[in-house]
């Protein structure tokens, strides 16, 4: 069997696709900012080790309505 190596085979760990996909599969009438501090709170030990990474956290703090709008 042939197997080959590619960084982003899917495209799924750009910090856009994580989140996207993070949102789609929050059940219905969650509470989207109390599970984006949950996400937060996973993502701390890695702060500022990866620019995708604070991407991500980005994202997930102005959902939890902790930064403004992006640029």
């Amino acid at each position: 069997m042939l197997a080959t190596v590619e960084p982003n085979p899917s495209g799924s760990s750009r910090p856009e696709s994580v989140f996207i996909s993070w949102l789609l599969w929050q059940p219905r009438g969650a509470d989207l900012a109390a599970e984006a501090m949950k996400e937060l709170t996973k993502l701390a030990p890695y702060k500022d080790r990866d620019p995708d990474i604070v991407r991500l956290r980005s994202f997930f703090e102005q959902l939890a309505g902790r930064r403004g709008r992006p640029h």
